[in-house]
């Protein structure tokens, strides 16, 4: 006698499943960096003027790894789907 074959239930989808590990990782560290950089210019409020634009290069590195994590791929073809060492040109000089 033949069991049926038991089908498991359909995995939910994370977002585009992908591991929020690195994301998560970005923006604490991002977080930190901000965090310690506000404290040493409470503390020494001379140098104002040079940690401000520390704040923007941070943001803007959060930024572009978030969207490095949120970008999809085309998912149908691999990505190296075309032949890198282009054998048909190698006679070709």
């Amino acid at each position: 006698m033949t069991v049926p074959e038991q089908s498991k239930p359909k995995a939910r989808r994370n977002f585009f499943d992908r591991r929020f590990a690195p994301l998560a990782t970005t923006w604490i560290i991002a977080l930190v960096a901000a965090g310690l950089i506000y404290w040493f210019e409470i503390k020494m409020p001379a140098f104002h003027e040079v940690v401000t634009p520390l704040y923007a290069i941070i943001g803007a590195l959060a930024v572009f790894f978030t969207w490095r994590w949120v970008r999809t791929r085309h998912r149908g073809e691999d990505r190296r789907h075309a032949e890198r060492r282009h054998v048909d040109r190698r006679d070709d000089r």
